[in-house]
C-alpha cells in the first residue's frame, strides 16, 4: 500500500487496519492482546535503509461496528511529527506490537510505502 504525506506535515495520520492472517493461535486471543500491547511504529529509507523513525509509540483503537453481531476489528495508527515527514522519499514502515506472548509485526496485509513528497 502507498500512503503519501507532504514534507513538513503531520497529517493525515497514518491508519492500517489489522488484518486476520491466521498466523496467529486463536484471532480472539490475539486481538484481546493488542488492545493491552504497546504499539510501536518504524520507518526506514526504502533506498538505503536507514531508519528515519524507530519505534516511537502508535496506538489502536477499535472500528466501529454497524452490527453487534460482527466480529470486532482494529485499526493501528501513528500520529505525525515535523520531524517525522522533514526529508522527502520512499520509506518503508511497520507496527510492532510487544504482546505478552512475544512481539510481533503487526499483521496490515501488504508492505506499508509511505511517500514524504
Amino acid at each position: 500500500m502507498d500512503f503519501f504525506i507532504k514534507q513538513n506535515s503531520n497529517l493525515p495520520i497514518l491508519l492500517m487496519d489489522v488484518v486476520r492472517d491466521g498466523r496467529t493461535d486463536s484471532d480472539k486471543l490475539f486481538y484481546d492482546e493488542l488492545v493491552n500491547a504497546n504499539i510501536k511504529f518504524s520507518m526506514r529509507s526504502e533506498d538505503d535503509g536507514i531508519q528515519k523513525i524507530f519505534m516511537k509509540p502508535a496506538y489502536v483503537t477499535e472500528k466501529i461496528r454497524n452490527n453487534i453481531d460482527s466480529p470486532r476489528e482494529y485499526y493501528v495508527f501513528y500520529k505525525w511529527s515535523g520531524k517525522d515527514t522533514s526529508k522527502k522519499g520512499r520509506f518503508v514502515g511497520e507496527f510492532f506490537a510487544e504482546l505478552e506472548t512475544g512481539d510481533l509485526i503487526v499483521p496490515i496485509g501488504e508492505n506499508l510505502y509511505i511517500n514524504i513528497i
